[in-house]
Formats: C-alpha cells, sequence, structure tokens
C-alpha cells in the first residue's frame, strides 16, 4: 500500500481518478496494517504535505495522514517523536504553514498521551526561534491557532515577554502588498496573531505588557528608509488595556531619549493605523498623545504631525467602517491648532466632495458624521475668521446643518487647546501664564505704561472704532495708526497672554512724557487722537495736492522730533469767533451758515477720530450791558467735567486743568501730603458735595458744564462792541453728538495757595444710560413729529433732544495723583442689543424728565464686562466697579466712555449673542494676519524651547529608569487692583507671557 501511494504521486491519472484513489487509501487506514506499512504511509503522506507541489498533493496528504494516524493511535505515537516534531519546527520545508497545520492536527489526536506534555513542552521551547525565522504571515497565523488551542504550549516565565516582542516585531514587517496572498486571508492572519497576544496580556504580569508597548512605539518610531512598520500593528490596539494610555503616554513624552523625528514618525504611524479594517481604541491613543505632547510643550511635534497628516485623516470620512474613530482624531487636530488657520485650510477644499458624500450615503452614521462635521466647521470659522473668500461656499454647504452656540464653541476651543493642557511636569512653573479665561489679550506694562494700557483697551473694545482702525488703508504717512492697527490685531489673534505694545509706545508717547514715568492717562487719550488725526488730515492733504511725501520730512515730523504741541491745537484750529448783532440762532446754524462750520472750513472727509470721537459745540458770549453776542462753534472729541464748588462765578484762575481750588478739603489729598500708601480715603469714608447721598450723578456734572456761566468780577469778558471788560454771559450747547462721548472728570488740579498737586476724591454716581442735550437749529417743519415717546422742546433758536448713551468703559486712576499711582479699566463691547420692547432712542429734554426710558438704570449694551489691568483680564460686573471708591478708596472713576445708542434695530445684536472681535472685524491685512501667525508660532516655540531646557537640566542628575525608544530586550536585560510696574497691574507677579518685540 506504501508503495502504491508512493508512486501514485507521480502519476498522470485524471484528477478525478486520483481523488477517488486517495478516497480509497485513506479508508484502508482503518483495516489492520503492518506497522513498517503504517509508518511508511505516515511518512509519504506528511511529504506530501510539506513538499508538495499543488494544493491537491497538501490536501490529499493532509487526509491520509491523518486517517491513518487516527486508525494507528499506538503506532502514531510512536511515529510522532521529538526529531520528527523538530523536524518540522526547524527544518527549511517548502510549505511551513502546512507544517505547521500538519503539527496541529498531530497534537489533536495525541492529545491526552503520555507524550502530550513532552511534545507541548518542545514547541515552547522552540516558539521563540520559531516565529523569528519562519515570518510569513500565514504560517504565524497557523502557528498561533496551535497556540491558542494548545495553551500549553505558550512560553513561559521570563520568555512570555520575549515571545510577544518577537512576535510584535514580525508583525511589523507583514505587508499585504508583500504577502501572495489576498487582502482578507492577510487580515485575518493579523487578527489570529492579535488574538494570542490578547489571550497572553490578559493573563501576564504588567511587566510583560508593557515591554510589549515598548516594542511597539520602538518599531513605529524608527527612521530606516528601507523599512516602513506594517499598520497591521494598529489590530493590536483594541487589546492594549486603556488603563495603561496614561502610565505609558507620560513615560514617553518625558523621555529624553526619544527624539522629535522619532516621536513625530511614531504619531504619523499611528494615525495610519485608522485604516486597519474595524480600528478600535486607536483614536483614543492617539488624541491621548496629541495631548500629551502638549503637557510638555513639544508644539513642534505637534505642528508637523498635524500639517502632514491632517488631510489625510479627513479623507478617511468617506469609508464608513473607520469615519468614527477618524472624525474624534480630526476634531482634536484642527482645534487645537489654534495658532494658524495652516491645517483647517488644508481641508477646505475638499469640504464640498466630503459633504456630498455623506448627504448620498442614507444611513445613521453618515448623518451623525456629517452633523458633528458642521459643527467643526462652524468652530473652524468662528477660530480662524477673516477669510471670507474660503468660507461663504462651505456656510452655503452646511447652512441646514445646526449651528453651534458661541459658547459652545468657546468650550469646545478651550478644551482642546495645546496651552489648556496641564503640564506633567512636576514643580514646573513657566514663566508664559496661561491666556485669560475671558479670551482677552492683555498689555504687558513696559514699565509704569499703565496710563497708556488702560486707554488702548478700553479703546478696542469700542467695537465699530478697533474695525475702522484695522480697515484703515496703509499710508506710510499715518505711522500712529498702523501701530494702532498691529496693537489691535494682536489684541484680536495673538495667543499669548498678554501682548508688548512696544512698537505703538515709541510712536504714540507724547515727547513731553519721560520714559518710565507714570503720566495722564486722559493726556494721553488726548494726544493719542489728536495726533491721529493730523496724520490722516495730513495724508488726505498730500493725496489732494498731488505732492510728493517727503520721507525725511515725515521722519522729521513724528512724535519722537516735534516739541510738545497745545492738546487743543487741533481742535480750535478751524474754529471761527463770530461778531454780531443778530439773535443767537442766527450765529449759531452752522449748517445754513458756512462760516461757522468746521466742515466748511475743508473740504475733506472726516476722519477716523472724527467720525467716531467727534462731536461740534457752540460757545456764546453774551454782553449783559450792549446785547452783543459772539459765538465760536468747535469741535471736541471729549468733555472735560468739573465738579461743583458753590457756584460757577467762584471759579477763578486759581483753578488748573480741571478741579476747583476752593473745594472742599476733606475731599482732596496732596500729593506732597500723602505718599500713596497712606490715605485718608483708604479708610473707605469719603465725603461728597451732595452729602447724604453718597456722591454726585454724572447728569448732574453734564448739567453743570452746560448751564450758563456769568462771566463778572475778576473774570469780566472783553465785549468788542464796548470795547471794554464787561459782565457778560457764557452759554455752551452741544450741535453734535460724537458716536462715542469721552467724559473726563477732572479730578486733578495744582492749588496755586499751597503750591502743591491734589486730588479729588469725590464719589461719583455713573449710570449704564446717559442722556446728552444735543442742540437742533431749524425751522418749525425741521422739528421732529411728536409722540408719546418722543417729545421735542422748542427754543427761540431750533429745538433741542436728548441722545441716548450706553456705557461702555471706565478707566478708573488708584492713587494721590496723576504723576503716581496707577490706571486700570473696565470695558464691555459696545454693540446696542435687542431690547423686549422697543423705545425712542431720542427723548425730550422737558423740564420734569427723569432720564431715559427705563431709568438710567436700563442697559442698551451687553452687560458682560471685562476687567484689564495690564496683562491680566478677568470677567467682572457692573456692579464691582461702579462702587469702587466706597471699597477702594484711592481708586477712583476718572475717564469714562460712552457709545451712542443707535434708533435702527438692524444695527443690534441678540442679548445673549457672544460678541467675538475676530468675527465681527473685517478679515485683517495679510501682512497684518502673517504678523500674528508668526508671533503665535513663535510663542509656542518659546515655551516648548523653556520646557526642553528645563527637562535637560533635570536628565543631568536624573537618569529614566527605562527608555521607551531603546528597548530592552529580557533576554539580554486680594487687595485693591491698584499698583503699578513692570509685568501687570496689583494682582502681583511678573507677567513676562508676551513677547517684548515685534519683527
Amino acid at each position: 500500500m506504501d508503495k502504491i501511494f508512493c508512486g501514485f504521486r507521480t502519476s498522470k491519472h485524471p484528477e478525478a481518478v486520483k481523488r477517488e484513489l486517495i478516497r480509497r487509501i485513506a479508508d484502508t487506514g482503518s483495516k489492520p496494517q503492518h506497522e513498517d506499512t503504517i509508518n511508511n504511509m505516515l511518512q509519504e503522506a506528511s511529504l506530501w504535505v510539506t513538499d508538495g507541489s499543488s494544493e491537491f498533493e497538501e490536501n490529499s496528504g493532509m487526509h491520509v495522514y491523518t486517517s491513518w494516524a487516527k486508525s494507528n493511535r499506538a503506532t502514531f505515537e510512536n511515529f510522532f517523536t521529538k526529531d520528527f516534531l523538530l523536524h518540522l519546527l526547524c527544518d527549511r520545508l517548502q510549505n511551513s504553514s502546512k507544517a505547521i497545520t500538519l503539527v496541529h492536527d498531530s497534537m489533536h489526536i495525541l492529545q491526552g498521551t503520555s507524550s502530550f506534555l513532552s511534545l507541548c513542552h518542545i514547541i515552547e521551547v522552540k516558539a521563540i526561534s520559531f516565529v523569528r525565522e519562519h515570518p510569513n504571515i500565514l504560517t504565524l497565523k497557523a502557528f498561533c491557532q496551535l497556540m491558542l488551542e494548545f495553551r500549553e504550549c505558550i512560553p513561559k516565565g521570563a520568555f512570555t515577554s520575549t515571545f510577544c516582542t518577537t512576535l510584535v516585531q514580525v508583525m511589523s514587517a507583514a505587508s499585504s502588498e508583500n504577502s501572495q496572498e489576498n487582502p482578507d486571508q492577510f487580515v485575518l492572519a493579523v487578527s489570529v496573531i492579535a488574538q494570542l497576544l490578547n489571550h497572553i496580556w490578559q493573563n501576564a504580569s504588567t511587566e510583560t505588557i508593557l515591554q510589549s508597548l515598548k516594542m511597539i512605539f520602538r518599531v513605529i518610531s524608527v527612521i530606516d528608509e528601507d523599512f516602513e512598520p506594517s499598520i497591521s500593528l494598529g489590530a493590536l490596539v483594541k487589546y492594549i488595556p486603556l488603563k495603561f494610555i496614561t502610565t505609558v503616554i507620560k513615560n514617553v513624552v518625558a523621555d529624553g531619549g526619544v527624539q522629535d523625528t522619532n516621536m513625530t514618525a511614531a504619531l504619523i504611524r499611528m494615525i495610519d493605523w485608522l485604516r486597519w479594517p474595524s480600528s478600535q481604541n486607536v483614536d483614543q491613543w492617539v488624541v491621548a498623545f496629541l495631548r500629551g505632547l502638549a503637557t510638555v510643550h513639544k508644539y513642534t511635534i505637534l505642528v508637523n504631525v498635524t500639517e502632514s497628516k491632517v488631510d489625510q485623516v479627513f479623507d478617511m470620512l468617506q469609508y464608513p467602517g473607520i469615519r468614527d474613530p477618524a472624525m474624534k482624531v480630526l476634531e482634536h487636530m484642527l482645534l487645537s491648532f489654534q495658532h494658524s488657520p495652516v491645517a483647517f485650510h488644508q481641508i477646505v477644499d475638499q469640504v464640498p466632495s466630503i459633504v456630498k458624500l455623506l448627504r448620498c450615503e442614507n444611513s445613521h452614521g453618515a448623518q451623525e458624521c456629517l452633523a458633528k462635521l458642521g459643527e467643526l466647521l462652524h468652530c473652524l470659522m468662528f477660530l480662524h475668521a477673516g477669510f471670507p473668500d474660503l468660507y461663504d461656499p462651505i456656510l452655503e454647504l452646511i447652512k441646514d446643518l445646526a449651528k453651534p452656540s458661541a459658547g459652545l464653541i468657546k468650550l469646545r476651543l478651550a478644551e482642546n487647546k495645546w496651552t489648556a493642557q496641564k503640564t506633567e511636569i512636576t514643580g514646573y512653573v513657566s514663566k508664559f501664564q496661561p491666556k485669560s479665561e475671558t479670551g482677552k489679550t492683555g498689555l504687558i506694562n513696559l514699565g509704569n505704561t499703565c496710563y497708556m494700557n488702560s486707554i488702548l483697551q478700553a479703546l478696542y473694545m469700542c467695537d465699530s472704532f478697533r474695525r475702522d482702525v484695522l480697515d484703515f488703508a496703509p499710508n506710510a504717512q499715518c505711522r500712529l495708526i498702523l501701530k494702532l492697527q498691529q496693537t489691535f490685531a494682536f489684541l484680536s489673534h495673538s495667543q499669548r497672554a498678554a501682548y508688548a505694545p512696544g512698537p505703538l509706545l515709541k510712536v504714540a508717547r507724547p515727547p513731553w512724557f519721560s520714559s518710565g514715568h507714570q503720566h495722564d492717562c486722559s493726556e494721553f487719550l488726548r494726544y493719542l487722537l489728536d495726533q491721529l488725526h493730523e496724520q490722516e488730515l495730513a495724508a488726505m492733504k498730500r493725496r489732494q495736492e498731488g505732492d510728493d511725501f517727503n520721507q525725511e520730512q515725515m521722519e522729521m515730523s513724528s512724535p519722537e522730533h516735534v516739541s510738545p504741541p497745545n492738546i487743543y491745537k487741533s481742535r480750535l484750529r478751524s474754529a471761527q469767533i463770530v461778531n454780531t448783532d443778530v439773535p443767537t440762532k442766527e450765529a449759531v446754524s452752522a449748517e445754513k451758515t458756512p462760516i461757522l462750520g468746521i466742515r466748511c472750513l475743508n473740504t475733506f472727509d472726516p476722519t477716523l477720530v472724527e467720525r467716531t470721537f467727534g462731536g461740534k459745540m457752540i460757545t456764546t458770549f453774551k454782553c449783559l450791558k450792549c446785547n452783543n453776542e459772539s459765538s465760536r462753534i468747535e469741535s471736541f472729541t471729549d468733555i472735560p467735567l468739573a465738579f461743583p464748588d458753590g457756584s460757577k462765578e467762584n471759579i477763578t484762575s486759581s483753578s488748573l486743568i480741571g478741579g476747583k481750588s476752593m473745594v472742599q478739603t476733606s475731599d482732596v489729598v496732596d500729593q506732597d501730603s500723602a505718599d500713596g500708601h497712606n490715605v485718608e480715603a483708604d479708610a473707605g469714608t469719603t465725603k461728597s458735595p451732595e452729602g447724604s447721598d453718597g456722591g454726585i450723578r454724572l447728569n448732574d456734572l453734564v448739567q453743570y458744564y452746560l448751564e450758563p456761566e456769568k462771566l463778572e468780577g475778576d473774570n469780566q469778558y472783553k465785549c468788542d462792541k464796548c470795547n471794554s471788560l464787561q459782565d457778560a454771559e457764557r452759554c455752551l450747547k452741544i450741535t453734535q453728538a460724537p458716536n462715542y462721548l469721552i467724559v473726563t472728570l477732572l479730578r486733578f488740579s495744582y492749588n496755586i495757595k499751597t503750591q502743591s498737586r491734589s486730588k479729588l476724591f469725590t464719589e461719583v454716581s455713573y449710570p449704564k444710560s446717559l442722556q446728552l442735550p444735543v442742540h437742533c437749529c431749524g425751522t418749525d417743519s425741521d422739528m421732529p413729529l411728536a409722540s408719546p415717546r418722543c417729545k421735542v422742546s422748542k427754543s427761540d433758536d431750533g429745538y433741542c433732544k436728548n441722545m441716548l448713551y450706553g456705557l461702555c468703559g471706565v478707566v478708573v486712576h488708584s492713587g494721590t495723583s496723576s504723576e503716581c499711582g496707577h490706571y486700570y479699566s473696565y470695558a464691555r463691547h459696545s454693540l446696542p442689543v435687542q431690547q423686549k420692547h422697543n423705545c425712542d432712542m431720542e427723548t425730550d429734554s422737558l423740564p420734569g424728565s427723569q432720564g431715559p426710558p427705563g431709568g438710567e438704570d436700563t442697559d442698551y449694551l451687553q452687560d458682560k464686562w471685562y476687567l484689564f489691568n495690564d496683562s491680566h483680564v478677568i470677567y467682572s460686573s457692573y456692579s464691582s466697579f461702579s462702587n469702587v471708591t466706597k471699597r477702594f478708596g484711592r481708586d477712583t472713576a476718572y475717564v469714562l466712555l460712552y457709545r451712542k445708542i443707535d434708533a435702527d434695530p438692524s444695527t443690534r445684536i441678540d442679548l445673549n449673542e457672544s460678541i467675538h472681535p475676530a468675527v465681527l472685524d473685517s478679515p485683517l491685512r495679510t501682512d497684518l494676519r502673517d504678523q500674528v501667525a508668526k508671533d503665535n508660532a513663535r510663542y509656542l516655540q518659546e515655551q516648548e524651547l523653556e520646557a526642553r531646557t528645563l527637562a535637560a537640566r533635570r536628565t543631568v542628575n536624573a537618569k529614566p529608569l527605562s527608555s521607551w525608544y531603546k528597548y530592552e530586550d529580557s533576554d539580554d536585560q486680594g487687595g485693591s487692583p491698584g499698583g503699578c510696574g513692570p509685568g501687570g497691574g496689583g494682582f502681583g507677579g511678573m507677567d513676562t507671557s508676551g513677547s517684548r518685540f515685534v519683527y
């Protein structure tokens, strides 16, 4: 029989005949046979299996072998010896996978015999070498199936770890492209190997699992042009216990032996694992690694990985099997990449095709993915605002998808931000402070520059002014506004906690301001607005005249070179004084009498300052002897409000700048008698000229400012008609209301009698809503129609209406003099909100009128306040600062900003709508956007350098116990916000989180 079987192998009979003969030979094994015949048949059949040249021979040999072995078990036990097993495991056979199948079937037959355990031990001993010597994926599949059934063959003790790492190494070299088998067979083979590792890990020690994970990381982090690890390693991830994520990532990211290139390669290959069929938990490991790298400030790796893989991850959304994990990785990559729009813009072109595919796919998973994608796109367009050409098509594409609220968008951005990840470096205190939870950027105090910072932050929150500044067309002649643009751009888009406005300070500081000394913020504000106006006006004139501007002249006329100008010069330059015997109404008709109107004296469009802060008022002097009147119209950018001291007749020349010399002494602190730390007002008790009501109302100060004033005694007026000093009356009327009203409370004065500088601490209650009387010239036909909500007050020379304003900014001075102390500001965005009940924005000025509709507490702006204290920005509230003097005696409101409430409802926003400057404003110019993006990238590099320097210092004295890159084989074995100085306001500490320079 054995000779017939041996000769049959080379016969040329038809295959059908051969199959029938093989069946008969297999059945013959059940009949009594001589032992030699049995051994010869088993030997010959094993050769058919291990060296067969065709599938027919392999299958026929296996059929005969198992039939004869099962029928002759006693003889087979003597046949399947240690030497025969070693032959199958160690010799180079043509069909190694079939040889293992032969071993597998033999062990089935021998199970329960006396030789079974000894054979298992042989397999256990040779397991590691077999895996190393037989990297073919199908052979490994057969070997792992053997071990999964006969677990006695799995290496034990110290060899378990080595066996696992060896399997990982061999898997990493396996590839479906290099395999002769089809992809489905390859995936199935990898799945069997992964199942064996899973079984071992479930019963192994923690150290064994960690050694396997180290090998996985070592393989995927290697840099070798001739070797690319197989993505089949992704099949192992779902079997790795999630409890190891924290331990593994904490050790890997802190391992000094892992170079950036190795870590980058490892992360890129882990992301590729998402493409493995039915991958599980890969997204959790990838996101955890990205977060872990952020905790040690390795931003270079994060940038490189995101930019190189984000488009591929986005492309994975088209495949249902891997769509969900790909979306989770994509969301974190894009939401954490906040310093630049580069990563987001890499996928913009792919958005339409992916959205179209998801819409066409009629499945719950596709629709859920589409909803998540829509939310992600809204978040990214909110974060990287300013590219309407790119975003308009996307908005049209996803207009039917739900849009997340601004609060949800901010929450998601805050959760994923790199710099928001808690550092894992023990005892690490970074000089780079995290950005305020408000999302606002502070300004670094460059040495007693709080007078500038407080003003800049208040101006920045004036939304229309900020937008106009950022939209201003570049002009070399307007150096100041270019630097202001740069500052506003950084405040809107910088990732730093605070920005250093050094470039702006160089061109905005008044020449008479000494560097490093404290100065008056109101004086700085006036100079700033004056220079912005003058530079823009000069540019208009040169454009109109068509003259070439000499650069040298521009340099010599810059703020660093000119002599201190009169701060009121530009405001009075075009004022026209008119002497007339006609009634006042003919002299004050600014619109009908061209010679009296400022705009009639120049043909240029209004400047940025004029459009935003510019107003007009008319001053009329009336001689009480001859009734002659002289009037002049002048523009203004702020209204200085003095405090009453009994009567205007008592005002004398001893009062300079503002506060009166004859005020109650209990309300005044002389600088020479107080050092700024021991102030009577600190006790929290301040007296007010109003007595029991605890302070003066701002509306009363406005009324006091505008009421007629008698000029008599030493303050008589020289009448041109009488040609002598005469008693007279001076009257102020506002004829044009500014869009933003700046009110300065004149608290500082120089007392000639005492030869000392002093500050008035009288508390002023400033309302949320303010009325400003505006005089309108015209006839009866020009008057607006009366209504229940708008009553018009008629006078001899026209009519008067009260313009309604909403409080949007307060600059507070903490200290005893304008030359010492500290400035900080409270501000909010100045976009009006929709009210439940609409009301007229202009109210009457009839006697008995008690304020705007709803009273002074009616709020027309969002009640979301911020406290800006140099580099520190926090949330605040109206109640926190409206009575600040009561809580901190030295802290008094100094400059107030009110926004005119527009009567047009279309210009208002919803009460709860979030105001994000980057979204509200027009797109930044390319040069500004590039400056901010470069600085954001440099900020990440600065943080990374700091963290690496600290880590390098620590490794000098403490070497890691084990390296994740160098694999170790087991075989080888409270009080006031006041306070000024570099680094910020009165919250303590120096903040150096911002760059001291801008390219």
